[in-house]
């Protein structure tokens, strides 16, 4: 049975992704409105998929009985936007991440387990096909002793250039985009991530150490995308020990961790935003002294492109190495049927708040020890 929902966010990720999937999956979603602060993106982005339903105002989408759930992709904090929906028995998909930092995901988490609605969290590379081939892999490792994960990250403009994003006013952005000088990409990066109505949860989040614009800037990198990469830790390691160090450089633009999960395994994980080059890298390593695994991820907003694992053994002299593609389904597509799934069933997602909790709780570990900090 399809399930009437609403589209709160109108910016890429919806256009590329969500409204889309939920348009070619009409025999799970009805998407009967949109939503998006920006009038003219609204417009734009509502013609164009032939939505009907259109406000300025979420909260106006939020008070239609007919709309039973939503989903929330809007840019910055989602905390405000979740507990409206919850508040209007709505279930809820919301993309990552789930807060701007761990009081206001506390909160979203108390009124969700308060709730009986369902909500579920955006971490889509936990629904790749490959993810669940990977893990098992890796469960068969007897003696895990490193795990490496290691994120390339050039500027998001060259990873959308395969798609036409609306911006309103008839201004559609497509091909390739110059990034501009990396002095640009600082200040867009602080201003979007760290400025405006995020700067008093930015600063909660740093307590003493508020005024430093280079944890800012990385505070920012954490909480937008460095998140991806601790949620896929946990999924697969489960929660760790404790963070051995934290390290960050290049302007907050470079972030190295050393993660311990057992006196015999350490996680290392690196992410680094590297502006220009058009090769979008993310890879997760495990290593034990007979075998090793790989999963490697292609850039996000290339759609159904597969995500290999690969393997490595040996019999005595001999080494081999074995790559595996699993499905060119989509991780985008998959969470969303689980999202409908949920609700039909009543089942917790298993990408829900309290796990998310825990990943922001972690986040702030890492910003509360990065550079020797500490408040």
């Amino acid at each position: 049975m399809p399930i009437p929902i609403g589209v709160i966010g109108c910016g890429a990720i919806a256009q590329i992704s969500h409204i889309p999937t939920l348009l070619s999956n009409n025999d799970h979603f009805r998407l009967l409105a949109l939503s998006d602060i920006n009038p003219e993106l609204l417009e734009d982005v509502a013609d164009h998929f032939h939505i009907q339903d259109r406000y300025t105002d979420y909260a106006e989408l939020l008070e239609r009985r007919d709309i039973e759930a939503v989903l929330i992709c809007h840019s910055g904090s989602h905390r405000d936007t979740v507990l409206a929906a919850l508040n209007r028995n709505k279930d809820v998909f919301v993309e990552k991440p789930l807060a701007w930092n761990l009081r206001e995901a506390q909160e979203v988490a108390g009124a969700a387990q308060r709730s009986d609605r369902i909500v579920q969290v955006g971490y889509h590379k936990l629904y790749d096909p490959a993810f669940p081939v990977a893990k098992q892999y890796v469960d068969q490792i007897d003696d895990l002793g490193f795990v490496r994960i290691t994120v390339l990250h050039p500027t998001n403009e060259l990873g959308l250039s395969p798609h036409r994003i609306r911006r309103g006013r008839g201004e559609v952005l497509e091909g390739h985009i110059d990034p501009g000088s990396w002095e640009y990409q600082l200040q867009m990066q602080r201003e979007g991530l760290t400025g405006g109505n995020l700067s008093p949860l930015v600063d909660e989040a740093l307590g003493v150490r508020k005024d430093n614009p280079l944890l800012r800037q990385c505070y920012g990198n954490i909480v937008i995308s460095l998140i991806h990469n601790v949620y896929m830790m946990y999924g697969f390691l489960g929660p760790p020990k404790r963070l051995r160090s934290a390290e960050y450089w290049r302007e907050g633009m470079s972030i190295h961790l050393l993660v311990e999960y057992s006196d015999d395994l350490c996680c290392s994980l690196d992410w680094h935003y590297l502006s220009h080059l058009k090769d979008y890298r993310e890879e997760y390593s495990f290593y034990g002294n007979r075998q090793r695994v790989s999963l490697q991820f292609p850039s996000p907003y290339f759609l159904h492109f597969p995500s290999p694992v690969i393997l490595q053994g040996g019999e005595g002299e001999l080494a081999w190495e074995k790559r595996i593609l699993v499905s060119y389904d989509e991780a985008f597509h998959r969470e969303l049927r689980a999202f409908h799934e949920n609700i039909m069933q009543r089942r917790s997602p298993r990408t829900g708040v309290v796990d998310a909790v825990e990943h922001m709780r972690f986040l702030q570990e890492i910003i509360s020890t990065i550079g020797g900090g500490g408040e």
